[in-house]
């Protein structure tokens, strides 16, 4: 069965054109006089490679029928995939949360955040679980060999992190390096290794210095690398998303939590008490922001405004796919979710089965 759209939209990133949508494919059919402009916009889903939760729902402790139901509102948000995201927990918690995750359209693949980080830059996650990754056989090989593995985030200087590094991009998992105390050479050696993202840049990693970059450094000097940013402008500044942006094929991420779509208040995030207020979430014990309230559609509109059209769609849409194309193991079909766009703002969505 195929859905039908007739209108006028600017292809990304192209001229003004009239469209017919069929079977997952935009067809150009006529362009039209450039001097007639038009901002609405024909782009790809959304697609999320970082997301804990959203509307009240934690990817920790969520049965089949509540993630169900998360995919379905994502759905609705304008994505077309994502990577559900675990947090540095016990393996028997992680375990489940594996277990727990349906089979549905939009859910690709799981992203195990931690518990290989350091405990330096724990951010959110809960610093009494964090481990160094194991050298020997272990229960943690169960999520390692696991099918659905598609992306990790790991501190890349911890002991044994170099060799877990080239075991899981070898069977094409996304390495990510990220929540890290490492120096810049560390993180080269990470990248030498086989990883080539970093987790939510800038954010839960040694400083930049111009003496020693760390891997911020890495980050913005090298366009091999696909770093993450979550533009929701309190996690990272106009200017850091400029700089990151125009130097790198930057991937977009929510980093959304259970806080996302919620009313002000308090709200328990990895046995954590926190407080949702003005668009963040944030750790009642220090202030610190505790994953995000944006979901990437938010993200999508931050970008569309502050950096350009061009951005927006590259870095949630099209980078998200790339990225994983180029690995040959992923979002490897027809777009099935087309979304139109005015000013940034997704106005309605055309899904084909």
């Amino acid at each position: 069965m195929s859905m039908l759209f007739q209108g006028e939209v600017r292809m990304f990133p192209g001229a003004t054109h009239r469209v017919t949508l069929t079977r997952g494919r935009p067809i150009a059919a006529e362009v039209i006089d450039t001097s007639e402009k038009t901002d609405t916009w024909l782009v790809p889903g959304f697609v999320d490679q970082h997301i804990h939760g959203a509307f009240d729902i934690d990817i920790m402790d969520a049965d089949p029928a509540t993630m169900t139901e998360l995919a379905d509102r994502l759905a609705h948000e304008g994505y077309e995939a994502f990577f559900p995201t675990t947090i540095t927990a016990p393996f028997d918690q992680v375990r489940a949360a594996v277990e727990a995750l349906p089979d549905h359209p939009l859910i690709e693949g799981f992203h195990l955040e931690g518990p290989f980080i350091s405990p330096d830059y724990p951010g959110a996650q809960p610093p009494e679980y964090i481990l160094d990754p194991p050298t020997v056989p272990s229960e943690w090989d169960w999520v390692f060999d696991h099918p659905k593995l598609k992306k990790i985030t790991l501190a890349p200087e911890r002991p044994g992190a170099l060799e877990l590094i080239g075991r899981l991009s070898k069977r094409g998992v996304t390495v990510s390096m990220g929540h890290s105390n490492a120096t810049y050479d560390e993180a080269l050696a990470g990248f030498s290794a086989g990883a080539w993202s970093v987790t939510h840049t800038f954010n839960a990693m040694r400083p930049f210095h111009h003496r020693e970059p760390g891997l911020v450094g890495l980050a913005l000097s090298d366009s091999n690398l696909a770093p993450e940013l979550i533009y929701d402008r309190h996690h990272v500044s106009l200017g850091a998303a400029k700089a990151l942006t125009r130097s790198t094929n930057t991937v977009a991420v929510s980093d959304a939590s259970r806080a996302a779509r919620i009313p002000d208040g308090p709200v328990t995030m990895w046995g954590h008490p926190c407080t949702v207020k003005n668009g963040t979430v944030r750790l009642d014990s220090n202030g610190a922001l505790a994953g995000s309230t944006a979901l990437l559609s938010d993200v999508f509109e931050n970008l569309w405004v502050d950096i350009g059209p061009q951005e927006a769609i590259d870095a949630c849409c099209l980078r998200p796919r790339a990225s994983f194309l180029s690995q040959g193991r992923i979002i490897n079909r027809d777009v099935t979710t087309w979304l139109l766009v005015e000013g940034g703002r997704v106005v309605d969505r055309l899904v084909l089965d």
